[in-house]
């Protein structure tokens, strides 16, 4: 009996370790070959994970995970990443704008702040010439800005979403135009890690009027602002670009294209065809 017993525990042992595998890769997961080069694969001695060029492999889950982010004075953004499941550990909300509190448990965390590096620099260009080589313009009110050509017509769409909402409120153009700018080969400030300016996939729409963290006098306690519109919003994250608005450490000027964590192929829920949305077919 005692064999028996030892038998059937050794039985339900394979069928979890096979498990993970069987099920097929976590939605996370799945859809990255949709936006970054690279191959989806699964390792014997590694789990599910991302190959990309050279033949690098990112594991979805990995043993050593990131720091968390402390949420003070020395908070620092760009934090190197080891694993892709740590993209998605806290989800980005897209809709309405919720005013932060520092206070709140778990205030701390920012969605979409968690970024590996290796994947823009294999899909978005290794070098600041690459990435150049790269570059398309868009009009962005009145003025064409570079802009990588693998994100360029989802600006595009954001621009055709404003333009009547201007038309109908002019009020809103002033947030639009005199911008911050696009793209810049740079680092992120106190980071080692390249910003996504430099890939050529974010904006910063007019800096007069909006908020950024680190202009808080020092000392003072963490207080979130903002006085970007809603329907500015609503436009960049239906066409997959997040807003740094959703950031306790806030920057509501930013805006960059990371359709990963608004599609929702990627989160594991029934693909929906939103009229211009991110799991629309483009």
């Amino acid at each position: 009996m005692a064999t028996m017993g030892v038998l059937v525990l050794l039985a339900v042992l394979t069928v979890l370790s096979a498990a993970p595998r069987d099920a097929g890769p976590p939605a996370g997961l799945a859809c990255l070959p949709t936006w970054y080069a690279g191959e989806v694969t699964h390792r014997a001695d590694g789990g599910w994970g991302f190959v990309i060029d050279g033949g690098t492999f990112i594991p979805w889950r990995a043993s050593v995970k990131a720091a968390p982010f402390d949420g003070g004075a020395d908070f620092e953004e760009g934090e190197e990443v080891v694993d892709l499941e740590s993209i998605y550990k806290v989800p980005y909300v897209a809709g309405p704008i919720v005013t932060l509190d520092a206070t709140d448990a778990g205030a701390i965390d920012d969605p979409g702040r968690v970024r590996i590096e290796q994947l823009f620099l294999t899909t978005y260009g290794q070098s600041r010439d690459e990435v150049f080589d790269h570059l398309g313009k868009v009009r962005f009110f009145g003025l064409r800005y570079p802009f990588h050509e693998l994100a360029a017509e989802p600006l595009r769409r954001v621009v055709a979403r404003l333009e009547p909402a201007v038309k109908e409120n002019p009020k809103l153009k002033p947030f639009l135009t005199n911008i911050g700018g696009t793209f810049i080969w740079r680092k992120i400030a106190r980071s080692k890690n390249l910003s996504t300016h430099a890939f050529g996939i974010a904006i910063d729409i007019n800096v007069d009027r909006a908020h950024y963290w680190r202009w808080q006098k020092r000392g003072e306690p963490l207080k979130w602002q903002n006085k970007i519109p809603q329907v500015v919003v609503d436009a960049f994250e239906a066409e997959g670009f997040i807003w740094g608005g959703r950031w306790l450490h806030y920057d509501t000027m930013h805006f960059e294209y990371r359709p990963e964590l608004l599609s929702d192929s990627c989160r594991g829920l029934p693909e929906m065809v939103r009229d211009g949305g991110v799991d629309a077919g483009r």
